[in-house]
């Protein structure tokens, strides 16, 4: 996991369904039906799968683009100048008039359990008609989420023709669509929870029924128990790092967006996702969601104080 010697920085274009604006509560306890609860921390910060994807590239070392939506709103403006703060290209995000951008509040308690409550984005329009789709040859590797399909569909296509890597975070979603979707992206990895909905057995079994199409290889993210995937000869894993873990909030996001960079870095299959498993574990140390996302620098300093760290 040492640094890798990068003569420059992968441009990682991220489509994303939705971006938040997240309000996260740090309590003791969750608790139903009606209660009061005092927060020992609170952060407001930005979220939404791709976006957050496209906050780890740029943290670690890459240049993330995001194409996404956000409401003509206050909230929007929000979504966008923490973005831009980042230094992600936000040039072609697009404001829809009309339409209210995501809220989400969320509680995490002190066992890592969490209450999820949001506004959701109001029927954006599925239209992905107007992405740049040009500007894929510029990148080293593009990345969706379930949220958009249309814009994920249209980005995979893109990156085809180009011949690009690219990654699918198959979290959530409507069955059959998450499917097709994963059959257009080279490397489609979806969460346990989605790949269990499939109905395609245990994920040892269900990724080699998965895996079709474009795909060069197709996995699973376990949380604690790390990842398991299929290279169209084999099912192979690799486990995550044991810690103590305080906010999984973000945390696949943030294993999708260092996946796509080290895969825009050239590392091969098994160190990219070892990386990104070993990045995603080191955000579920921190407490905030998108605002415990590691830079560069403070993972690798993490990686090598936990690599000196006598067996148990």
């Amino acid at each position: 996991m040492a640094a890798s010697g990068r003569k420059h920085s992968p441009r990682v274009i991220c489509v994303g369904g939705s971006a938040t604006i997240d309000q996260i509560f740090l309590v003791d306890e969750v608790k139903l039906p009606s209660v009061k609860l005092t927060a020992t921390d609170f952060v407001e910060t930005g979220g939404g799968m791709g976006a957050n994807a496209a906050v780890a590239v740029q943290r670690l070392g890459g240049q993330a683009i995001y194409w996404g939506r956000v409401g003509d709103d206050v909230t929007g403006e929000q979504v966008i100048a923490l973005l831009r703060q980042e230094g992600v290209d936000v040039s072609t995000v697009r404001r829809l008039p009309g339409f209210r951008t995501k809220i989400a509040t969320i509680l995490i308690d002190a066992r890592g359990e969490r209450l999820v409550v949001s506004v959701q984005p109001q029927g954006y329009p599925p239209d992905a008609s107007w992405l740049p789709i040009e500007r894929v040859a510029q990148a080293d590797v593009v990345l969706a989420d379930t949220r958009w399909p249309q814009g994920a569909q249209r980005l995979f296509d893109a990156a085809a023709g180009a011949g690009k890597p690219s990654v699918f975070d198959g979290d959530a979603g409507e069955v059959q669509q998450v499917r097709a979707t994963a059959g257009l992206a080279t490397h489609p990895f979806l969460s346990q929870p989605m790949l269990h909905s499939l109905g395609l057995g245990e994920p040892r079994d269900a990724l080699p029924r998965l895996f079709g199409g474009r795909n060069v290889a197709c996995g699973v993210t376990l949380g604690s128990a790390g990842v398991m995937w299929f290279d169209g000869a084999r099912v192979q894993s690799a486990p995550s790092p044991r810690v103590t873990a305080v906010d999984t909030l973000a945390a696949g996001d943030t294993w999708h967006g260092a996946f796509a960079l080290a895969l825009g870095e050239r590392k091969n299959l098994t160190s990219a996702i070892k990386f990104a498993t070993a990045v995603s574990a080191m955000k579920c140390t921190r407490f905030g969601g998108r605002a415990g996302i590691p830079t560069r620098e403070a993972f690798e300093r993490w990686w090598s104080a936990l690599d000196q760290q006598p067996s148990t």
